[in-house]
Formats: C-alpha cells, structure tokens, sequence
C-alpha cells in the first residue's frame, strides 16, 4: 500500500464522522441520537470511558468495547416552492386553450419544511487501516445501514405521507472525519466524498428515430407483447439498485423480469404448436401447477425438449445460476423479508441477462420450428445477430400474416388457457 493510503495510529482504533443530507426528510425529532452495538470487539480503548451523547454517562463495559454506531439527526428548517410546476402547467393551458393570463413574475405558493441531515460516528479498530479507502467504505456502510434501518421503521410510526425509499446510492456527496480516540478532529484527515454520482436530468427531447422506436415499443404492448413488461421490470431493478440502492425490490424485479420472459417463451411456443389444430387443453395441462409444479418444474421438464440445451437447474449453467442466485434470493426475500446486499443484487441482475441471452441462443436455433416465437421475441436484428434468419425469413416471405397480429392471436389465446385454469 502506498504510505498516503494507510493510516498509523499506533494501535488505537479510529474513530470516523460522516455528514451526510438525507434525500427526504427522516422525521425524528432535531437532536434524537439512535445507538447500535456490533458484535465485532472493539480494540485498543480498554479502560477508556466511552458516552454516547454529551449529556449521558459513561457506557457500560460490554458496550463499549464493542464496535458501534451513533447517529444524530440534525433538522434544518427551510421552504419548498410548491408553484414551480404550476407556473409550467398556466402556460401550456394558455397556448391551448387561451383561457388565463401567465403573470410576468412567477407566483409563489411557498410550504415550510425541514432537511435532515445525520452525523453519523462509528470506529474502525487499527488492524483495518492499512488500506485507507476500504476502511472508510467499510464504515459509511456500516453507518447507513444503520441509518437504513431507522428510516425503515421511522415509516411505520407515521404511515401519513410516506417518503420514499432511501438507499446508500442516494446519498451523493458525504464529508467525513476522522480521529484517534481523545485527539480533535483537524482538516488533514478527511473530506468530501462523493457515494454515487449526481442524478440524471434530460437535456433534451427525442429525436426522430427514438420516437419511431417508442411506436413501435408501443404498437407490441398494446397487440399484446409481454416482452415490453418485461423489459420494464428489467429497467425498473436496475433503477432500485443503482438509483435508489432498494437492493430487495431489484432482485424481485429482476425475478419478474426473468419469469416473464421464461413463461412467455413457453407460452408462444405452445401456442405455435397448436396453430394448425387448436386445443388449448395441452397447455392447460402444462401451466396447472396443482398437477405439475410451478416455473421451476416446467423449466425443468418443458424447455429442454423443445430447445435443447441444458435446462437442468442442478447442473452447472446458466439455468442453474438462475435458480441459486435470482430465484432462490427471490423467495428469501419475498417470503421471509431478507435483506440482500448490494453484491447479491448485482449478481441477481447479471445472472438475469445472463438466463436471457441463453434464452435467445436456444430460440435462434429453432427458427425453422417456430419462426413465429422467434420473430416475436427476437425480431429481425435478433436472428440475423444470432442466428436463424434464413428460416424466419423464408417463413415471412410465404405467409401474409403481419408479425403485430401474432401478439394479438397469442394474447387472446393464453387469456383463454388462463381462464379455464381458473375455472371459467
């Protein structure tokens, strides 16, 4: 390690401040200071006398020699302008509609409120600060989950007017301190740390070839496409977990995402296969998970005969990072409230595209069987990147079916299925 990225305290443990604004209100009252002790021994303050607040006294031994988290909440009052959109929506309705008159000088509809900021302290024994950096991220972890936690319950208080999630992602710009127990705090150790970079904002309007490609996004949603859905769940997990840090609501998005895309797969190609004589009682069958088991046994028993490939979750591949990293974490999560990390949901959306792109190697290949699930999921650039073009192409040409129509037919017919499922 370079000098300049480890820290000599000489055996003393460090302790950090973090100061970071929340991006909504967290409403405790100013001042409330909230504690938790870890299991991880704390080293080198033994005999110390340790407080929690100014005002306390000094905590008990098997607190103090624990590592631990404080957090403060600071609230700084200060006022919204609730007429910023209001001033927008006057001027459209008065080029619309020329009822109303647009004042010169915007008009204000000010609302009192507060921004809470938390100044957060934890220590990191000596051991750790040899790398610098990690020790630091290493605790602003520790401090926000903390922090996370109290957001969390904080909602359940006061369920009126609940605030959005908050996750270490929005966090941005954070300063921090350090200083070695019964020392001040100076400027030469510490500094502005940016956590995630400043949030997106558009800079300009569609051109005219996005526009085109949201029509046609669009024209399949509405004939009935499921793939668009998910592909927005898709978005929507990567937003919760780079966006908003919801690390839970990313792997289950990312789950629905995936189990989107393996029941539509399955679907069209057996509504293909019974184009010729339809009989919708063979794919009731498959779907009636009472008789057959869910998703798991039909990826299991469905797919691999049709596509080939392997498909067996208990042999390594795709499908089998799959079951043990998206959809094992998504039943965790769904049915006992657990809380991955941010690894883990990394890991749960990689190993999605990853079932994805496995999804459409298998399909390419049997363009000739079922040309029409192919261009429906793949579409033309798909099969000429991959594969099968040649037969989808060939199909197209000898048929006077528009691929829109396909979308239509499916949706139709699995609603069909669907219902007699349910007893209709």
């Amino acid at each position: 390690m370079d000098s300049q990225d480890s820290l000599d305290t000489a055996g003393a443990p460090l302790l950090i401040t973090f100061f970071v604004a929340l991006p909504f209100a967290c409403p405790l009252q100013h001042g409330a200071v909230i504690s938790r002790n870890f299991d991880e021994p704390l080293r080198g303050c033994e005999g110390m006398e340790v407080f929690a607040t100014e005002q306390s006294g000094p905590l008990e031994a098997r607190l103090r020699d624990k590592i631990f988290v404080s957090l403060k909440f600071w609230q700084l009052k200060e006022a919204i302008d609730l007429a910023d959109s209001l001033h927008g929506l006057r001027q459209v309705v008065r080029d619309v509609t020329g009822v109303g008159d647009i004042p010169e000088e915007k008009e204000t509809v000010p609302q009192e409120t507060y921004r809470t900021v938390v100044e957060m302290v934890t220590v990191q024994n000596s051991d750790k600060l040899h790398d610098k950096k990690a020790a630091i991220g290493e605790a602003f972890k520790r401090c926000f989950g903390v922090l996370s936690d109290v957001y969390s319950m904080s909602r359940l208080v006061e369920r009126d007017g609940l605030s959005p999630h908050i996750g270490i992602e929005q966090a941005q710009a954070v300063f921090w301190f350090g200083r070695v127990p019964g020392h001040r705090y100076s400027g030469d150790l510490g500094g502005l740390m940016w956590v995630s970079p400043p949030p997106q904002v558009p800079s300009d309007t569609f051109e005219l070839e996005s526009f085109q490609k949201l029509e046609t996004l669009l024209a399949r949603l509405w004939n009935g496409s499921p793939l668009e859905l998910a592909m927005e769940r898709a978005l929507v997990a990567n937003q919760y977990l780079r966006q908003q840090g919801d690390y839970a609501n990313a792997v289950i998005h990312a789950a629905l995402s995936s189990e989107i895309v393996l029941d539509a797969l399955l679907g069209m190609m057996l509504w293909e296969e019974q184009l010729e004589a339809p009989d919708i009682s063979a794919a009731v069958d498959v779907f009636d998970e009472t008789k057959n088991g869910g998703l798991a046994s039909r990826v299991k028993r469905e797919y691999g005969p049709r596509l080939g490939g392997n498909w067996n979750p208990s042999i390594n591949g795709p499908v089998r990072r799959w079951s043990e990293e998206l959809a094992h974490p998504r039943g965790r999560i769904v049915h006992r409230g657990y809380r991955p990390s941010r690894h883990e949901a990394e890991r749960a959306l990689e190993v999605s595209d990853e079932l994805l792109d496995f999804v459409k190697g298998r399909l390419a290949l049997k363009a000739k069987r079922y040309p029409r699930t192919c261009l429906m999921i793949l579409g033309e650039p798909g099969l000429r990147r991959i594969a099968g073009w040649k037969w989808a192409s060939a199909f197209l040409k000898a048929t006077d079916e528009h691929p829109l129509s396909w979308f239509s037919g499916y949706s139709k017919w699995r609603d069909a299925v669907d219902s007699v499922r349910a007893g209709g």
